[in-house]
């Protein structure tokens, strides 16, 4: 290792123990979740991998956020089994280099729950959940796992190849059947370009150009050109915040601002770094395709909490995800009355899919299972209802700026408008 790279991790090793702190993440030396239940203790951890530094932190703010508002929902009412939830941060800087040292000093605050990583590190840690009896809610919808088999791990956030083809649905039926992609070499990326293109080209497109970039360069001029060159209608795109500032700052100098730009969720933060950097043309040609926010009972109990405990009512991004899963987690603990992750895993479908009564708060739905009920947990984030490999299925909001950069909803691409491509797939 070069002392460059020493003195970076170094580095960012203190600012993750100091985000840590910070967040109310200093990790404990108790025992198993399951004995400190036993033995009567108040208190059991959700763990959270996310990445507090790097040039995707912003991510962090985005997990803590949901788990904070999701702690809050099942403390203030009652707990689980009379214990309550407290957290426990550590970083992964979105490298998965660093994914497994981080998750083994997340295991010794004897996590019960872990929520998160995002889609960056997730395979470099998904092995370890079940040998190590902790269940896991991952963030992200990384393609590689719509069809995983691991039973301590879930996902409430639906997959990038669904988004892919939300991406492709909205720009064609805004006319726009020429399009370039622009698309970092990450897996996280690259794993948008076959499914975007499929859809893409069954509805009528054509890819002009497939730009692949390589993350951290001091200018994408050449990439660029290279897009442009046949005056594509639309640009998909996915990258790193560092890279976009440096491509879209390219791109200004170049002209090329003035072309719809439709990006992944990343680039959806009302008055993010994404759409800071895009420039004064951002609330007229910057798009970005984000699961779509669901309205009703459930999200209007989410968004009231979100409220009381960040007092506003910009949600970020993800937020419904993470509460879903602290309260999913919850309910399924007290169907199977046990805080042993090795018991109440096998729980979760059961208080999430159907049949049974549906409810949407954390209260209502306890109440309905010490009453013997079969429950349909419907969420924040939508019906969540797990398929065999742990994933769900949603539509997607496809969402804008204003002068602001504050979020406006440009519109929404629904499960069935997402079939229908499928079916035109073949």
């Amino acid at each position: 290792m070069t002392k460059a790279r020493w003195r970076r991790r170094a580095a960012a090793g203190l600012v993750a123990a100091t985000a840590a702190s910070l967040l109310g993440g200093a990790l404990g030396t108790v025992s198993s979740a399951a004995t400190k239940a036993k033995s009567g203790s108040s208190t059991l951890v959700v763990g959270g991998m996310f990445p507090f530094t790097g040039t995707k932190s912003l991510l962090s703010q985005w997990g803590t956020h949901g788990v904070k508002v999701g702690i809050y929902e099942v403390n203030r009412n009652g707990g689980v089994l009379g214990h309550q939830w407290k957290s426990s941060y550590v970083d992964d800087g979105a490298d998965s280099v660093d994914a497994l040292p981080a998750f083994r000093k997340l295991l010794l605050s004897h996590p019960t729950l872990v929520v998160g990583p995002f889609s960056p590190t997730i395979e470099a840690v998904i092995n370890q959940f079940a040998p190590n009896d902790v269940a896991d809610f991952m963030v992200g919808g990384l393609t590689n796992l719509d069809n995983m088999r691991y039973p301590f791990v879930f996902r409430t956030s639906s997959s990038d190849s669904n988004e892919a083809i939300a991406m492709a649905y909205y720009a064609i039926h805004h006319g726009w059947k020429s399009a370039s992609l622009i698309f970092d070499n990450s897996a996280n990326s690259q794993g948008f370009v076959p499914p975007l293109e499929k859809a893409f080209k069954a509805l009528g497109g054509t890819i002009d150009a497939n730009i692949v970039l390589t993350p951290g360069q001091s200018s994408y001029s050449t990439e660029l050109t290279q897009a442009f060159a046949n005056k594509p209608q639309v640009i998909f795109d996915s990258m790193d915040s560092q890279s976009a500032a440096t491509l879209f700052s390219d791109a200004q100098q170049l002209g090329y601002m003035n072309t719809p730009w439709i990006g992944d969720d990343l680039q959806s933060a009302p008055q993010g770094a994404y759409a800071k950097a895009f420039g004064p043309t951002a609330p007229k040609e910057l798009t970005a395709a984000l699961p779509a926010t669901p309205s009703g009972a459930a999200f209007n109990h989410f968004l009231a909490d979100y409220q009381k405990v960040w007092h506003t009512k910009n949600i970020l991004p993800t937020t419904f995800n993470e509460y879903d899963s602290i309260v999913i987690a919850s309910l399924a603990m007290t169907y199977a009355k046990s805080t042993d992750p090795k018991v109440w895993v096998k729980d979760v479908i059961k208080v999430s899919n159907p049949p049974g009564i549906q409810c949407g708060t954390y209260a209502a739905c306890v109440r309905l299972i010490k009453q013997g009920k079969k429950i349909n947990y419907q969420g924040a984030s939508g019906n969540d209802d797990f398929n065999k490999y742990h994933n769900v299925f949603s539509g997607f909001q496809m969402v804008g700026f204003d002068a602001n950069l504050n979020n406006i909803t440009r519109g929404f691409v629904t499960p069935g408008q997402l079939a229908s491509v499928v079916a035109k797939e073949g």
